[in-house]
């Protein structure tokens, strides 16, 4: 088989492996250069730039995991394929992690190893074709005499798919690992293997589920359909919906509701709503999550101020990081470490500024988070007896 010239470094501290997998990769049309050392092959990556690494993980020294992290922070767009053998499972883990495209098992297979090279150049083909259509398409976006605000909006667009597609590449890494500790499971019968494997695999699948909701809430905002909607009722539903989440997760619920407050109306999409109010409150269950806090909770309280209508909804949590307070609405970035999708407070505020209301929040570290959504009251059924 032909491909287009690529270069490789493959690095092992065993020099016949490395001469075995050197002589193999050269007869399959690569240039391939070695080293026998994490050191080394830093060298030589600083020097030659090579597009596809292969590195096994236990070296002396610089280790495969550190030599990882050198490379991904020198040239992020290089393949890095990691060998491991069948006992380093957690390093496996740990190196898609770390973002490796890939990693191959002990004894190596040399139609294996091939396969996932090609797998790579295939990857290296795919990024170029994107990086050439998105320098074609920017430039197509200069030369047009476009107004400000379309000129932003694709910026806008351009940001988030950016961003998405970062989230999209780490869920697939989980599911990449998560799928290999099941395969080394069920080739041992090791019962261990196989519950974290699927605590892996749930937890990935629960992520995907998460931001397929967030596009399509993203989605609907321009497809409002606005009612009179209680207050109260939208507070007792969300309730309900993560009953079992606050009882699994041992975090009290606590709400404190005026209930002449509670009886007020606003002009609202019911479902838009109740969803933006969802990922408010699941946003303090996951600041919670794994916390060693003595009595974890969540409380909802209601107030009215003015002509306005507002919801808090407090967590004890950690907070949220100075370094991205004043981002989390404006940007896809999420306060949920690998939980979050990054898309949640962003639809969150998108909905309530179309429901003409307001998003704020005060935070600070170690004693938790406030979110205050203030909604305008319904004109026509102010808060009732």
């Amino acid at each position: 088989m032909t491909h287009e010239p690529h270069s490789l470094l493959l690095v092992d501290d065993e020099d016949g492996i490395r001469n075995v997998l050197g002589i193999t990769l050269g007869h399959a049309g690569y240039g391939v250069r070695q080293a026998g050392d994490g050191e080394r092959a830093l060298e030589i990556f600083r020097e030659h730039r090579p597009d596809i690494v292969i590195s096994d993980i236990k070296m002396p020294g610089m280790d495969g995991i550190d030599l990882l992290r050198e490379i991904k922070s020198l040239a992020p767009e290089t393949e890095v394929i990691m060998i491991t053998g069948h006992g380093d499972m957690e390093l496996a883990v740990k190196s898609l992690q770390h973002e490796a495209s890939d990693f191959i098992t002990k004894p190596i297979d040399s139609r294996e190893l091939e396969l996932s090279v090609e797998k790579a150049v295939d990857r290296i083909a795919i990024n170029r074709q994107i990086r050439q259509y998105m320098g074609e398409l920017e430039q197509t976006v200069q030369d047009q005499d476009r107004t400000i605000g379309e000129a932003r909006a694709m910026v806008t667009i351009g940001q988030t798919v950016a961003a998405m597609s970062h989230v999209i590449k780490n869920i697939a890494g989980g599911l990449k690992g998560s799928s290999f500790i099941l395969e080394q499971g069920i080739e041992s019968e090791n019962r261990e293997y196989l519950v974290k494997g699927w605590e892996m695999m749930k937890g990935n699948i629960d992520k995907i589920t998460r931001l397929s909701m967030d596009l399509l809430n993203y989605a609907k905002t321009g497809q409002l359909r606005f009612e009179p909607v209680t207050v109260g009722t939208l507070i007792e539903d969300v309730a309900g919906l993560l009953e079992n989440r606050f009882e699994s997760q041992g975090v009290a619920w606590i709400c404190e509701m005026d209930w002449d407050v509670a009886a007020g109306r606003v002009q609202a999409d019911k479902e838009a709503l109740g969803a933006c109010l969802v990922n408010l409150v699941e946003n303090g269950l996951d600041a919670l999550a794994g916390q060693d806090i003595s009595d974890p909770r969540v409380e909802v309280t209601l107030h009215q101020a003015e002509q306005d209508i507002e919801i808090h909804i407090r967590d004890n949590g950690p907070g949220i990081p100075e370094g991205i307070r004043d981002r989390i609405f404006k940007e896809f970035i999420t306060t949920k470490g690998s939980r979050g999708t990054g898309f949640g407070l962003m639809t969150a505020n998108k909905i309530v500024n179309e429901h003409k209301g307001r998003l704020r929040f005060e935070s600070a570290m170690g004693e938790g988070t406030e979110f205050v959504l203030s909604l305008p009251i319904h004109s026509d059924a102010g808060p009732q007896k």
